[in-house]
């Protein structure tokens, strides 16, 4: 038996592994982070060091540079160079895989279950946590790595092994050079130590640990001006950016798909606990003997029963990420990571109670001699049809990372017609035309904007490149006019290319079905080169550019 359930975890294993590589690969488009991420990347392999202040726009900017992110940018560029596209999916699925990996195995601390593996519950817990890694590679992916690393951890300190503690001080370095997102693991030690003060134990382990956390994240290139980047960064106001919107759970039923699938399973499973509690401590409370003159001190007994038997840690961090998720939408993943972990036991006892009773009529009209046959098939045609859905998924889908967002055409135009000055371009193809463009053009904004740019930056390009109602419409020609430009690169899916259009003083040199380029009228005419209309020569060029130090 021993044998037939390793070759069963292994088999769900493989299976988790590949649900991950197909639901990473099926949105292959470039994130709009990944250009800016590699140029840092490129410099530092070069120079051996980061760069203080910026050298890639023309906007105000802020006097110091600090870019929290530096160390991922080295990691996606060397990938990128060396590996291609490859590089960077397979960590990608590698990251997903471990998250899931991790949440399995908290989920076997907490609630062990050495022969079940319910592949069901990882499933709609990699679609809740695929909302954080749908796009190629963000850096916030290594935040939900080290995030859900953390809970694992924590629960293996929370019985008894301080010897992990260790663990903490030391990727807190890394996560802090990766991505400022390690704020949410001092959340963590937060939630732990007030849950475990509700739970009537000792909270000052997880205290000791935030003070060992603490002084290490300023080993960093900065040192304490990272400090006053993050003030300004968590409290600064970011209008415009969806995925810093609140969550508007019935504005789409596909929107956060996964992590409304986790609350269709927690939400009745909490429900059914709850009332098993109750019940339990109201049986209890009817066999002891009733006096009347106690029955307020039974009740309040019984009440404070109940309150201990909640494990706070679990309840303080469902509700706390489930409140920032809704607050700010990318936050849901990591409620869709708690979920998994905490809500994994709630949900086991609440199928359990629904499907025992089925499973058990259907039990009774095989011979007890085939049970164990019936429960191997079974299996075997669940996983058979995942894997093979998966590899049908995996060999069907192309693995190249996908250009089809960005005006690779108009970008390759501007190169090869050497328009040279400063850049004019929205918010999300700045860090493209950057990666390609620079030292030729200054960009106007890129995906830095809380890094580099002052505040004033982006809401002026905001303003000046896709206003709507959000945008003083009024102000649009005084907020263009308020900087130096040399070339326009408009999105043509946007009304506000018409209205560059009516400027005398600007004129169309270039267009196709996704930008146009605009230069100022008195440019003298000529032949202008046009670029290479085949999309795999886009494909096939995107690392290349002339960054070089």
């Amino acid at each position: 038996m021993g044998t037939i359930n390793k070759i069963n975890k292994i088999i769900f294993f493989i299976a988790l592994f590949l649900l991950s590589f197909m639901f990473s690969i099926t949105k292959n488009t470039a994130d709009l982070d990944l250009w800016h991420r590699m140029a840092v990347g490129k410099i530092f392999s070069q120079l051996g060091n980061v760069v203080y202040h910026d050298i890639f726009t023309y906007f105000p900017s802020k006097p110091m540079w600090v870019d929290h992110e530096w160390l991922s940018g080295v990691i996606f560029y060397n990938l990128g160079i060396f590996f291609g596209d490859y590089g960077i999916l397979f960590l990608k699925v590698l990251i997903l895989f471990s998250i899931l990996v991790l949440i399995y195995k908290t989920n076997q601390l907490i609630y062990p279950e050495p022969d079940k593996q319910r592949i069901s519950w990882y499933f709609v817990t990699l679609i809740g946590v695929l909302l954080g890694i749908a796009a190629t590679l963000r850096c916030q992916v290594f935040t939900y790595l080290f995030f859900t690393l953390w809970i694992y951890v924590l629960e293996r300190v929370r019985r008894g092994e301080n010897r992990l503690i260790w663990i903490f001080p030391v990727t807190t370095i890394i996560w802090a050079n990766m991505h400022a997102g390690f704020f949410a693991g001092f959340g963590l030690l937060i939630f732990y130590a007030a849950g475990e003060l509700l739970n009537r134990k000792n909270p000052w382990k997880y205290i000791g640990i935030l003070a060992l956390c603490l002084p290490v994240t300023l080993i960093n290139p900065y040192g304490i001006e990272y400090w006053h980047y993050l003030k300004e960064a968590i409290t600064m106001p970011r209008p415009f950016i969806t995925e810093w919107e609140s969550l508007k759970p019935f504005e789409s039923f596909y929107k956060v798909i996964g992590t409304k699938m986790q609350l269709v399973l927690l939400i009745p499973a909490l429900i059914y606990q709850l009332i098993i509690n109750f019940r339990l401590y109201l049986m209890a409370w009817k066999d002891s003997k009733w006096q009347s003159q106690g029955r307020l001190k039974k009740i309040g007994s019984t009440f404070m029963k109940f309150f201990r038997s909640v494990d706070w840690v679990e309840i303080i961090a469902l509700s706390v990420t489930l409140y920032l998720g809704i607050k700010h939408l990318r936050h849901i993943v990591f409620f869709s990571i708690v979920a998994g972990i905490f809500g994994y036991k709630y949900f086991v006892i609440f199928a359990d109670a629904i499907f025992s009773k089925i499973k058990d009529k259907i039990y009774s009209l095989i011979p007890e001699g085939k049970h164990d046959v019936v429960c191997f098939a079974k299996f075997a045609l669940t996983y058979s049809f995942i894997i093979n859905v998966c590899l049908i998924m995996i060999t069907g889908t192309s693995h190249a990372i996908n250009l089809s967002f960005y005006p690779t055409k108009a970008v390759e135009f501007i190169k090869l017609n050497k328009l040279e000055g400063n850049l004019l371009v929205p918010f999300n193809w700045g860090s493209y035309a950057m990666w390609k463009l620079y030292p030729q053009n200054l960009i106007s904004i890129d995906g830095r904007y809380e890094e580099t740019y002052k505040n004033e930056a982006y809401m002026d390009v905001s303003t000046i490149t896709f206003y709507n109602k959000k945008c003083d419409r009024t102000k649009w020609k005084e907020t263009f006019y308020k900087y130096h430009h040399d070339i326009l690169l408009i999105n043509k899916e946007n009304e506000v290319h018409k209205d560059f259009r009516k400027l005398k003083e600007w004129k169309p040199i270039y267009e196709d079905k996704k930008a146009v380029v605009f230069v100022p009228s008195s440019t003298l005419a000529r032949k202008w080169l046009q670029p290479n209309k085949d999309e795999k020569y886009y494909i096939k060029t995107k690392y290349e550019n002339n960054i070089n130090f």
